[in-house]
């Protein structure tokens, strides 16, 4: 699975008032600064999703207790429907925004990203 984003803060030397960037890695913990439960994540897909990969969406979704969104280009689709993310075309090498709704989306996250990047 590959990021598509670095985590870059900013520092500030109090004595010479210079900031110093530091390129961090990201650390995946949907709970910390999400008060609502709601994370979004950028992915590149490994391979094509098919209806059979969709549909393990779908169940991991439910398997969580979450509402999964998933944004390709100009299209989107939940885990409410098969066919809205079958409709997607994703294929190999493509960059995904998957927004997870759902108080144990953690867990969510780790499922369909195995999904994907398989």
């Amino acid at each position: 699975m590959k990021f598509a984003y670095k985590v870059i803060k900013n520092k500030k030397n109090t004595k010479k008032n210079i900031e110093i960037e530091t390129n961090e890695t990201p650390i995946i913990n949907p709970k910390i600064g999400t008060s609502t439960g709601t994370v979004s994540f950028i992915l590149v897909a490994k391979n094509t999703l098919g209806f059979r990969e969709c549909a393990g969406i779908v169940k991991a979704a439910q398997n969580a207790g979450c509402t999964v969104q998933i944004a390709s280009g100009k299209k989107s689709g939940t885990s409410a429907s098969i066919l809205s993310l079958v409709a997607l075309g994703i294929t190999a090498d493509k960059s995904l925004v998957l927004t997870i709704k759902g108080e144990r989306n953690a867990e969510a996250f780790r499922e369909i990203s195995k999904i994907i990047s398989e």
